[in-house]
C-alpha cells in the first residue's frame, strides 16, 4: 500500500520513538484531511500513485468527488452559485487540454479506472463547448475505459458519476454520428457497475441509444427489472421518467403493447406536484397501447397526481376521444379522428397506424363471439372495411393472431383459400405464448418467488422506517386534521386511500416532490 508523502514528516519529531506496529496502514482521518490537488499535474499524479483498492476507496474517490463538488472554490469565490461551483469543479477534473491521457497503455487502465472515470466524464461535459476537443479520440478512449476498466473500481465510484460517463458517451456519439458503436460498451459498463434491483442512471442513457439506432432487441437488456432501491443510485427524477418512457417505446416497437402500457403508466403515476412533458407524452402513448392491448379505454392509477390528471385532460383530448370511439366500435369515427395532425405532431403516427390495423383484428374477435366457424370468404365479407381486405390479408392476420395467442382458432384448408374454414375455440383451451418469452415456466416461477420474498423483506423494512419517519407522521397528522372534528366539509366521506392522497397534496408545499419542468419543456430525449 502506498504511504502518503506527509506521513514521514509527521513521525520525524522524535527520532527515538519506536516505529508503529502496523506501518502499512494509514488512519482514515489522515486520508480525508489530505490537501486536494489543485493542478492537473497533481491530480494525475494522485491517480497514478493510488495503487491499492483500499486507497482508491478511502483516498482517491473522496478527493475526486470533493473536486467535482467544487470544494476547491467554495471559499475562494464565495458569491458563486452552487451550479457555477460545480462547473468549476468539472473544469478542474478535466485536467486541461492534454491529449497525452489518451496514450495511456491498456494494461494501466484497470489500475486507474476510478480516476479515469472522473476525468473522462468531466471532459465529456466540459469539452462540449470546444469543438476542437470534442472529437473522436475522446470517444474512443471513453469506449476503451468501459471495455477494459476494472469492475471493482467502477463500483467504488458514486453511481451518479458513472451515469454521467454513460450520458456523456451517448451525447458525443450522437455528435459524431457513431451511436451504433456505443451499444456494446454501454452494455459492458452496465455489467461492471450496476447491481440487480438497484436503479441506475445508465439505464435511460442505454435505452436512448437503442432507440436512436432502432436496435429494439438490444433494449431488452435492461428491461423486465423490479427496482427495490432507487435513491441509493443518486438518480434524478428525470432519469426515472426517461427510463420508463423509453422502456415503453422499446416494448411498443416490439409489439408488446401490454408491457409498454405498464411502463408508460409507471412514468405517468410517478409522484410529483408539477406535471412533466414526459408524463404527458407517456399518457398519450399509454392510451394508444391500451387500445392495442385490450381495445378499451385506459384508467390511470388512483395515486396519479391530480396535476398530471389535469394536464392529460387538457392536452390529450383527441386521444381520449379516439379511445371512446374505439371502445364503442365506431370504426368510421375512429378513422376520422386518426387523421388529425396531433398524432403526427406527437410522433405517434406509427402507433396510430397500428391502431387502424387492429380494427380488423377487433372485428374478428367480435365475430368469434357470434360464430363458432366460418369460411375465410365469409369472414372477409363481414370484416373487410369497404372491401379493402382480401382473402390473403385476412388469412395473414388470422395466422398472426393465432401465433401470438390473441386468438384461439384452427384453420382447416379447403378446396381454395377462400373456402378454408376457421374454427373458433374458447380462450382458456390454449395458453398464450409471447414472442419474446424464452424463459421456461419453472424459471419464471422461481423468479416470481424470489421477487415476492424480496418485496416482503422490503415492506417489513419500510414499515419499521415509517414508524420513526417525521414526514410520515406529519402526513398522518394531515389525515387526522382533514377527517377529524365531524364538522369539516366532506369529512367522513373519503375512504382511507383518498384521505392518504389528499394528505399528500395538502402537505406538498413543504418537501413535496416537484416535477422536472412546470412548462412541460423537459422532454429529455
Amino acid at each position: 500500500m502506498m504511504v502518503s508523502s506527509e506521513q514521514p514528516s509527521a513521525g520525524s519529531s522524535s527520532s527515538s520513538a519506536p516505529p508503529p506496529a502496523h506501518t502499512t496502514l494509514i488512519p482514515p482521518s489522515s486520508n480525508r484531511s489530505r490537501k486536494l490537488p489543485t493542478t492537473p499535474e497533481e491530480l494525475i499524479d494522485l491517480i497514478f500513485r493510488t495503487n491499492s483498492l483500499q486507497d482508491v476507496n478511502e483516498v482517491l474517490v473522496p478527493n475526486l468527488q470533493d473536486i467535482a463538488d467544487g470544494k476547491l472554490y467554495e471559499n475562494v469565490v464565495p458569491k458563486l452559485k452552487a451550479k457555477e461551483i460545480k462547473e468549476y469543479g468539472e473544469r478542474a477534473l478535466s485536467c486541461g487540454q492534454d491529449d497525452r491521457l489518451y496514450t495511456i497503455e491498456d494494461v494501466q487502465i484497470p489500475n486507474i479506472t476510478a480516476g479515469l472515470t472522473y476525468i473522462v466524464s468531466a471532459r465529456l461535459h466540459v469539452y462540449k463547448q470546444t469543438p476542437n476537443l470534442y472529437k473522436a479520440n475522446l470517444l474512443d478512449f471513453a469506449i476503451k475505459l468501459c471495455d477494459i476498466g476494472d469492475a471493482r473500481q467502477f463500483y467504488m465510484v458514486p453511481p451518479q458519476r458513472v451515469a454521467q460517463l454513460a450520458w456523456g458517451i451517448l451525447r458525443l456519439a450522437q455528435h459524431l454520428k457513431k451511436t451504433q458503436a456505443i451499444i456494446p460498451p454501454l452494455q459492458t459498463l452496465i455489467q461492471k457497475s450496476c447491481t440487480s434491483g438497484h436503479f441506475s442512471g445508465i439505464y435511460p442513457a442505454y435505452l436512448e441509444a437503442c432507440l436512436l439506432v432502432r436496435d429494439f432487441q438490444a433494449g431488452l437488456f435492461v428491461l423486465d427489472q423490479v427496482f427495490l432501491h432507487v435513491r441509493s443510485a443518486g438518480s434524478t427524477y428525470l432519469d426515472i421518467l426517461t427510463y420508463y418512457h423509453h422502456a415503453g417505446l422499446i416494448s411498443s416497437a416490439l409489439h408488446e403493447y401490454g408491457k409498454a402500457k405498464q411502463y408508460f403508466i409507471s412514468a405517468v403515476s410517478l409522484p410529483t406536484t408539477t406535471a412533466s412533458a414526459i408524463q404527458l407524452a407517456s399518457a398519450k402513448r399509454a392510451i394508444l397501447c391500451e387500445l392495442l392491448d385490450t381495445g378499451k379505454r385506459i384508467s390511470f392509477p388512483r395515486y396519479t397526481a391530480s396535476t398530471v390528471n389535469r394536464v392529460i385532460d387538457k392536452n390529450a383530448g383527441v386521444y381520449i376521444d379516439l379511445a371512446k370511439e374505439y371502445e364503442g366500435c365506431r370504426w368510421n369515427a375512429v378513422r376520422d379522428i386518426a387523421g388529425k395532425s396531433e398524432f403526427a405532431n406527437d410522433c405517434n403516427r406509427g402507433l396510430i397506424e397500428e391502431v387502424l390495423k387492429s380494427i380488423t383484428k377487433r372485428r374478428i374477435l367480435q365475430l368469434k363471439e357470434i360464430y363458432s366457424r366460418m369460411t375465410i370468404n365469409d369472414l372477409v365479407a363481414r370484416v373487410g372495411p369497404s372491401g379493402q381486405e382480401t382473402v390473403e390479408t385476412i388469412t395473414a392476420i388470422l395466422g398472426e393472431m393465432i401465433t401470438s395467442g390473441a386468438l384461439n382458432a384452427v384453420i382447416t384448408p379447403g378446396s381454395t383459400p377462400a373456402n378454408s374454414i376457421v374454427s373458433f375455440h374458447e380462450d382458456t383451451s390454449l395458453p398464450v405464448h409471447h414472442a419474446n418469452s424464452n424463459v421456461p415456466p419453472v424459471d419464471r416461477l422461481s423468479q416470481v418467488q424470489y421477487l415476492a420474498s424480496e418485496l416482503e423483506k422490503e415492506l417489513s423494512d419500510m414499515s419499521k422506517r415509517l414508524g420513526i419517519s417525521t414526514e410520515y407522521l406529519r402526513k398522518q397528522a394531515n389525515i387526522i386534521e382533514m377527517s377529524g372534528g365531524g364538522k369539516g366539509k366532506g369529512s367522513g366521506k373519503m375512504d382511507d386511500f383518498d384521505q392518504m392522497m389528499a394528505a399528500e397534496e395538502f402537505g406538498a408545499g413543504a418537501g413535496g416532490v416537484r416535477g422536472v419542468g412546470g412548462n412541460q419543456a423537459d422532454m429529455g430525449f
